[in-house]
């Protein structure tokens, strides 16, 4: 029952706490860019839609840790946590909950990744700038082929003025060359392709509808372009399909979304075991305001560590140093206690 019992307290926490820290993010947001909103209130609304859901994938990491704290600090105001050990738990069984509910939370948010969720930043940017998201002049290779779009818009899924290259031993067999191309079930359709072929006596050319490029998803190689965020899911394919893409970005982006977390889940052993048991023995704000302190100079530390490596100033692993450190000294404080 006790399992129950701090978890529940220990959730209710989580969620007051990550939709107050949301909450003042769209305020300051809402601030910031109130001259840019647009005049529709659909679209205003639409919009603080995108940026709320956006800063709870942002600030859960956060939100777990200060949620543990303020949990711990009402187990030891109210004397709870030194009534469990005076009842012989170990600091395990006073762990579980915690953990239990960190590692729910963690999967949770990790499941959602793999979907549109990583896009709410850009789709709020796009109501922001009061225009459609639009990539230019996007140039790559695909599995035997290079594929050349001028304009591409990923949020309807629509290409234009295409050409798309067919290589055979590091030479062009067939070309085809298109107006417009639109996504659907995993292909692009493309209506009246002009289509060269080559061969060594002379070249055919023909019209015909087609469906070329199969997988080749819009929003993978819009992100491409740019990418500032990717989901998992796009992200695992694109280093999967594509030749020519920057791996250390996409993994910056990937390693970042995971261990970020993790390290966070990792402080919550570190502070239970360090925390003082009752206000006599230590002084407790000070233990709180340390630890919050840290918690916020790591998180800053691994965003910081992140936009290095998106640079490529940083070698994409060392987003996992940070996390190998907490994680080791979390387990050396977890076995020198028990």
């Amino acid at each position: 029952m006790y399992v129950f019992y701090i978890a529940f307290k220990y959730l209710k926490n989580f969620v007051f706490i990550l939709l107050s820290l949301s909450a003042f993010y769209v305020i300051i947001d809402l601030i910031a860019n109130f001259q840019k909103l647009p005049s529709s209130s659909n679209l205003v609304v639409l919009y603080i839609y995108y940026i709320l859901l956006y800063s709870f994938d942002m600030f859960y990491s956060l939100a777990l840790v200060f949620a543990f704290l303020l949990t711990l600090y009402h187990m030891i105001k109210f004397n709870e946590l030194v009534s469990f050990y005076s009842l012989g738990f170990s600091v395990k069984k006073i762990l579980k909950p915690f953990l239990m509910v960190g590692g729910i939370v963690f999967i949770f948010f990790l499941m959602f990744e793999f979907t549109k969720f990583a896009y709410f930043r850009e789709y709020a940017n796009a109501i922001l700038s009061n225009k459609q998201h639009v990539n230019s002049d996007l140039f790559v290779k695909y599995k035997d082929r290079v594929v050349f779009m001028k304009k591409l818009n990923p949020l309807i899924k629509t290409a234009y003025d295409i050409k798309v290259f067919y290589l055979k031993d590091f030479k062009v067999y067939k070309i085809l060359v298109a107006k417009e191309a639109k996504f659907k079930d995993d292909v692009w359709e493309v209506k009246k392709a002009y289509i060269s072929f080559i061969t060594p006596s002379r070249v055919y050319h023909y019209v015909k509808d087609v469906k070329i490029l199969k997988d080749f998803k819009a929003k993978i190689i819009s992100n491409l372009k740019q990418l500032n965020s990717i989901s998992l899911y796009d992200a695992i394919l694109a280093i999967k399909i594509f030749k020519d893409v920057n791996v250390s970005i996409l993994l910056s982006i990937v390693l970042f979304k995971i261990f970020s977390a993790l390290n966070m889940i990792c402080l919550i052993v570190i502070f239970l075991i360090l925390s003082p048991i009752h206000p006599r023995v230590a002084n407790v704000s000070v233990f709180l305001v340390k630890s919050v302190l840290f918690t916020i100079l790591l998180w800053g530390s691994e965003l910081m560590i992140f936009k290095f490596a998106k640079q490529g100033v940083l070698n994409p692993y060392v987003l996992i140093l940070p996390f190998l450190l907490v994680c080791c000294y979390s387990i050396y404080l977890f076995y020198k206690e028990k």
